[in-house]
């Protein structure tokens, strides 16, 4: 018998490039999802840290403590000698200023890195705290407030501080 023309050869399917080529885009896209999310666990963004309210759904910067410092006459010095930090303060009513006050140094990207402080009034106008075990991160924004946080005066940090630091009510 003669083969027909019309007759037509049945390849298997796994011998044919179009299902191939529709995997390889499909695992292509799992890949790359699986990827996605396997960064996005291990690198969870930050929390905002700052002086923000929500508004809809953006935050907004409020200037509600840099205000308060700023209407205070609030300015200060900070100088880090191994665990040591001196604290030098000045205000329009030093005298109203409290005995106590809070010290963040909050890392740029890497929240597990933030440390804190209580810093206690050694005479008027200069408080001191000590940082024992912990360490300020080679690089942070410094913030400066009370301990009921109405106001904060703020700074960047970077390394060693050969001299001092100017902490400022900060409107970014």
């Amino acid at each position: 018998m003669a083969a027909n023309m019309n007759d037509t050869i049945v390849r298997p399917w796994y011998r044919e490039f179009w299902v191939w080529f529709i995997l390889a885009i499909l695992s292509m896209g799992v890949a790359s999802g699986t990827g996605v999310l396997i960064i996005g666990l291990k690198r969870a963004p930050q929390m905002v840290t700052g002086d923000y309210q929500p508004l809809g759904k953006a935050l907004v910067d409020t200037h509600h403590r840099a205000d308060r410092a700023l209407s205070l006459g609030l300015s200060a010095w900070l100088s880090v000698d191994g665990d040591q930090v001196e604290l030098v303060l000045s205000a329009h009513r030093p005298d109203q200023l409290p005995d106590q006050l809070l010290l963040r140094f909050e890392h740029p990207t890497n929240t597990e890195r933030d440390i804190s402080a209580v810093a206690r009034r050694v005479d008027a106008g200069r408080w001191q705290a000590v940082m024992g075990e912990l360490r300020a991160p080679e690089r942070a924004r410094v913030i400066l407030s009370d301990l009921e946080q109405t106001w904060w005066l703020a700074g960047r940090f970077s390394g060693e501080v050969a001299g001092r630091i100017g902490l400022e009510p900060e409107r970014l």
